[in-house]
C-alpha cells in the first residue's frame, strides 16, 4: 500500500486517534518551506512531512502537541528575520503564519472528511480541503470538495462557488483572499506529478526509492515479472508489458514524466519512439552520448522531427561526481525535482 499523506492521516483517524496538522498558509519573505506546505503530528509524538525543520517545525509541533491535549487549534506567528533568528541558526529571514488544527478521530464528520481527501488523492485528482478556525479556542471545522463540486460535511449557511475554488493557486494556502472570510483558511489537494519508469533494474530502484521520498508518484513498467515485484517496489504502481513495442496502454498527461531505464539499446528505443507521441513535459533517457546518437539517428530516419528530439534530456540526470545506481538515481531525481520546481 502506498503511504500518501491523506491516506495515512485517514487511516489514523479510522482508529479513533486524534491527528493534528500544522500548515504554513501564508508567508512573506524567505521561509524554510512555501505557503501550504503542511505536516501532521501524530498522538504517539511520530510526525509525518515537514515544515522545513529546525526551530520553527519544533515550535510548531509543540505548539500541536499542545492542541491535541486541548482539543483547539491555534494561530502561531513565526519570524526568520535576521535579528529574530539568529540564536536559532535560521536566518531565511521570512515572516508569516502557521495554523494548528486539532482533529479529533473521535468526530464522525472528521472522519468523514479525510476519507475524503484520501479518497481524491489516491485518485490522483484535484480537491480542496476547508478549515473553518475558531479564533476565540474550540475545535475547527473541517469540509472537503472535490472537482465535481461534491462536499464532505459542508459547514452550516457556507456555500463554497466551485469557480472561486477552481481560480485558486495549486500550491498556495489562501485564507480571506479569496473566500473573503477572515476565519476560512483553503488549500489544494492538488494531483502529484507521475513518473513513468520505464526498466525495473538497479538504477530504476534507487531512481523510484527517490522519487517516493520526493513526493512524485512512480509507475515502474518492465517485461520480466521479477523485476516489477512488490519486494523490489513497495511504494510504486507495477506494470508488467509483454513488450515495449506496445505501449499505448498508459494514458500520459501533461503533467507525467517519463523515465526511459530499460536494459538495452531496443527497449530503450520503444519506449522513447512511444514517449514522443505523448503530452509529457519531461522525457528523459539514460546513456551515453554514442547511444543517444544511433537511437536518434533511427528515427530521424523514421521521420522524427528535430524539434521532437530536442525534447528529450539525454544523458538523463544532472551531472555529479557519481556512478553506483544510487547516485545515478539522486543525479536524475535531482533533475526532476529542478524541472517540477520550475514549470509547475
Amino acid at each position: 500500500m502506498m503511504n500518501y499523506f491523506y491516506g495515512s492521516v485517514s487511516r489514523r483517524l479510522a482508529k479513533g486517534e486524534s491527528v493534528a496538522f500544522a500548515t504554513i498558509f501564508e508567508n512573506v519573505g524567505s521561509s524554510p518551506r512555501h505557503a501550504g506546505a503542511k505536516m501532521a503530528i501524530f498522538s504517539d509524538g511520530s510526525i509525518l512531512e515537514t515544515i522545513g525543520g529546525g526551530k520553527l517545525e519544533a515550535m510548531a509541533i509543540e505548539a500541536a502537541k499542545n492542541a491535541l491535549k486541548s482539543g483547539s487549534g491555534s494561530l502561531l506567528h513565526f519570524d526568520l528575520t535576521n535579528e529574530d533568528a539568529a540564536g536559532s541558526d535560521m536566518i531565511c529571514g521570512g515572516y508569516g503564519d502557521i495554523l494548528i488544527s486539532v482533529l479529533n478521530g473521535a468526530d464522525a464528520s472528521v472522519r468523514s472528511v479525510f476519507m475524503a481527501a484520501a479518497e481524491t488523492e489516491a485518485k490522483n485528482e484535484i480537491g480542496w480541503l476547508i478549515t473553518r478556525f475558531t479564533a476565540e479556542g474550540g475545535p475547527n471545522q473541517f469540509c472537503f470538495v472535490d472537482a465535481e463540486g461534491v462536499k464532505t460535511e459542508p459547514f452550516k449557511g457556507d456555500d463554497f462557488d466551485l469557480a472561486e475554488l477552481k481560480g485558486t493557486p495549486g500550491r498556495i494556502g489562501v485564507h480571506s483572499g479569496v473566500l473573503e472570510r477572515s476565519d476560512i483558511y483553503l488549500e489544494t489537494v492538488r494531483p502529484s506529478e507521475r513518473v513513468y519508469i520505464f526498466g525495473g533494474g538497479h538504477v530504476a530502484k534507487e531512481t523510484a526509492f527517490l522519487c517516493n521520498l520526493a513526493s512524485f508518484r512512480t509507475i515502474v513498467i518492465d517485461d520480466r515479472a521479477e523485476y516489477v515485484s512488490a519486494e523490489r517496489f513497495p511504494n510504486s504502481e507495477r506494470v508488467q508489458v509483454d513488450t515495449y513495442a506496445d505501449l499505448s496502454r498508459f494514458q500520459i498527461s501533461a503533467r507525467d514524466y517519463i523515465v526511459i531505464l530499460t536494459r538495452g539499446h531496443l527497449g530503450d528505443y520503444d519506449v522513447l519512439k512511444w514517449a514522443l507521441t505523448t503530452d509529457a513535459p519531461y522525457i528523459g533517457m539514460i546513456g551515453s552520448r554514442a547511444k543517444r546518437e544511433k537511437i536518434y539517428e533511427r528515427l530521424r530516419g523514421e521521420g522524427v522531427a528535430e524539434p521532437q528530439l530536442k525534447r528529450v534530456t539525454s544523458p538523463i540526470g544532472i551531472p555529479i561526481a557519481g556512478e553506483t545506481p544510487f547516485e545515478i538515481g539522486v543525479s536524475i531525481v535531482a533533475q526532476l525535482i529542478d524541472f517540477r520546481g520550475t514549470h509547475s
